[in-house]
C-alpha cells in the first residue's frame, strides 16, 4: 500500500502548514480591516476548494485508488480530509466570532437569511455526512471502496446542492461567479468522463 509513514507525515506537514497560512493571512488582515466574520468565511473557502478539487481527483479514480493502494488514492484522501478539517474550522469559528455558541442565535441568523431557521439543522447535517464520510474512509478503505455506488451518489448530491446554495444562491459577487464558474467546470469534467467511459465500453 502507498501511503507509508513518510508520505503520511508530508501530507500532515502539508495540511497543518496550509491552514496555519490561511490563519495567519486571515488574521494580518483582521488587524487592519477589524471584520470578525473573515476567518470564518476564509475557512469555509478553502474547505470548498479542497472540495472541487478533491472531486477533480475523485473522477480520474479507479478501484486501488479508493483503497488507498496508489499514490493517487493517498492524495485524494488527505485532501478529502483537509478539506471536511477546514470545513470544521470554520463551523467552529461561525459559532464563536458570530453566534457566541448560541444555537438559538445561528438559528435566527440562518432564519433571517434563508427565511427557514431549520436549514441550521441541514448544516449540521452536512457537516456530519462529511465528517462520518472521512472517518469511514480512514477506518476501512477496503470497505469504503467497495460500498454501493448510491451511498456516494446520495452523499455528493447532498454535499453539491448545499455548497451549490452557500456560493451561489446565497451569496453575491465574486464568490458567486467564481461558484458558478467552478460548478460548470466539475459538470463539464464529469459529461466528459462519462462520455469517454462509455465510448471506451
Amino acid at each position: 500500500m502507498i501511503g507509508g509513514s513518510q508520505p503520511a507525515s508530508n501530507a500532515v506537514v502539508a495540511g497543518l502548514a496550509g491552514l496555519a497560512l490561511v490563519a495567519l493571512v486571515t488574521t494580518s488582515i483582521l488587524s487592519i480591516s477589524d471584520e470578525p466574520r473573515l476567518l470564518t468565511r476564509s475557512t469555509v473557502h478553502v474547505a470548498l476548494l479542497g472540495y472541487a478539487a478533491a472531486l477533480c481527483l475523485f473522477m480520474r479514480a479507479a478501484p486501488p485508488d479508493w483503497e488507498v493502494r496508489t499514490v493517487l488514492g493517498s492524495s485524494m484522501r488527505w485532501l478529502w480530509t483537509w478539506a471536511c478539517v477546514a470545513f470544521l474550522l470554520h463551523v467552529a469559528c461561525a459559532f464563536h466570532f458570530v453566534h457566541g455558541w448560541s444555537h438559538d442565535h445561528a438559528f435566527e441568523q440562518t432564519r433571517r437569511e434563508s427565511g427557514v431557521g431549520e436549514g441550521l439543522w441541514v448544516n449540521y447535517l452536512f457537516m456530519l455526512a462529511w465528517a462520518g464520510d472521512v472517518a469511514w474512509w480512514w477506518i476501512s478503505s477496503m470497505s469504503y471502496a467497495r460500498r454501493p455506488r448510491g451511498i456516494d451518489r446520495a452523499l455528493h448530491g447532498f454535499l453539491l446542492f448545499i455548497a451549490f446554495n452557500a456560493t451561489v444562491v446565497f451569496e453575491a459577487g465574486a464568490v458567486r461567479w467564481a461558484g458558478l464558474i467552478g460548478f460548470v467546470a466539475l459538470a463539464v469534467m464529469f459529461c466528459r468522463r462519462r462520455m469517454a467511459s462509455m465510448t471506451r465500453q
